[in-house]
This record gives structure tokens, C-alpha cells and sequence, in this order.
């Protein structure tokens, strides 16, 4: 699969144990364990398609409104990439 200058979740290896997703407009919060997502959607995976996934079911993002849609992040990735 081609990066595309994604970050994957074998960029993470040694970086996080854990990965955190937040989204400060709908509230939602949790963690993944890197290895275990390594484990379902292997090293090249890419978080932006995890995040896309994990936006898909937000209500902020199935009523529609363009100017409050989720806002699903990960907030460790500035520190440790």
C-alpha cells in the first residue's frame, strides 16, 4: 500500500505502546494498542484511515453540519514524530 507521506503503525514501534484518539467537539475518547493494530491492519496501515473509520460512525459527522463535523485526532503524534 503507498504511504502517500501517511504515518503508519509501524512508525509508532518504539515510539507509543498506546495510541489515543480524541475528538474535542463530540467528546469521544480511547486508546489502541499499537501492536494490536499492527496485528489487524499491519505495519504499513495508515492512522488516517483508522481515523476516517472511527469518524464514519460520530454523530457530529452523520448530521452533516460541514461546520461541526468530528474532529477525531491523535494529540500524541506531534510529540513523538
Amino acid at each position: 500500500m503507498p504511504r502517500n507521506g501517511a504515518i503508519t503503525f509501524g512508525d509508532l514501534v518504539g515510539k507509543l505502546d498506546l495510541l489515543e484518539v480524541a475528538c474535542a467537539k463530540c467528546g469521544r475518547k480511547g486508546r489502541y494498542a499499537v501492536a494490536r493494530l499492527i496485528e489487524q491492519r499491519g505495519s504499513d496501515g495508515k492512522i488516517v484511515d483508522l481515523l476516517s473509520e472511527l469518524r464514519s460512525d460520530c454523530p457530529k459527522h452523520l448530521a452533516g453540519d460541514m461546520g461541526d463535523m468530528c474532529a477525531a485526532r491523535c494529540p500524541e503524534l506531534l510529540r513523538v514524530m
